[in-house]
């Protein structure tokens, strides 16, 4: 018996998953040193570091999976973005509320214009490909 052969895509799928993982556990690292607090109840506090986990890991793991598979750039553009005004306003800004606090708490809208910048991407590499016959969207990894 040979060596079986992942599927095409399969590397973009590990790579987005590490990215995620590495992502979600620096930024939760950075809340809990800058004393973000959750809860004083156990289960809500295991309830929000769960939402801000899977947030924070789906913010690095979607833009990194249309990167290898797409080559699309813009949503790790758009991320990179939100998390330098993250940084940007909790350093800079005084504000009524904590920056890092919001992000952990927003990441859905946050990764809805992501997937939004990207499609918009995407209609206009197949559209430049159509008529060029270049820059369409292909796979990196």
């Amino acid at each position: 018996m040979g060596p079986r052969s992942l599927p095409e895509h399969s590397s973009a799928r590990s790579v987005a998953a590490l990215g995620g993982v590495v992502y979600a556990l620096v930024v939760l690292a950075w809340a809990f040193t800058t004393g973000i607090q959750f809860s004083e109840s156990l289960v809500s506090t295991a309830i929000g570091v769960g939402y801000a986990a899977a947030g924070t890991f789906l913010l690095a793991a979607v833009p990194l999976y249309l990167l290898g598979r797409r080559s699309l750039v813009s949503p790790i553009l758009v991320t990179g973005w939100a998390l330098g005004h993250t940084i940007y306003l909790r350093r800079y800004a005084a504000r009524p509320h904590d920056a890092l606090a919001s992000y952990l708490t927003v990441w859905p809208l946050v990764l809805g214009l992501v997937v939004g910048v990207a499609a918009a991407e995407w209609v206009v590499r197949v559209g430049l490909d159509r008529v060029l016959g270049r820059f369409g969207p292909r796979s990196l990894f």
